[in-house]
């Protein structure tokens, strides 16, 4: 595509805070005619965007009502921080074994 720079440039502006999105995005500027454009996009999203790694991406055919146009849409989904237990220490492992 001879716009990915754009696309790239576009993407690295408006998505460099995870924070500052809700958890769901699609935005007219990822809209494309064909199917195999919108994932050629989205594919080099993933590969040049430091900021990629925080997000999902989908390719979806949207008609939707009259605010946007008919097309292939990259949906933007944020991915939310996994909850990590946080591991045991020596102590509290100790606590838990049965005593004999």
């Amino acid at each position: 595509m001879n716009d990915s720079k754009e696309y790239l440039d576009f993407f690295d502006q408006m998505y460099n805070d995870p924070s500052k999105h809700s958890g769901y995005s699609t935005n007219s500027n990822l809209r494309f005619e064909s199917r195999a454009d919108a994932l050629d996009v989205k594919n080099m999203l993933i590969e040049k965007s430091a900021n990629a790694k925080y997000y999902d991406f989908s390719v979806e055919y949207i008609n939707p009502n009259k605010s946007m146009q008919v097309g292939w849409y990259i949906t933007v989904k944020k991915i939310e921080k996994k909850i990590q237990p946080r591991p045991k220490t020596n102590s509290e492992n100790q606590k838990q074994q049965p005593k004999k």
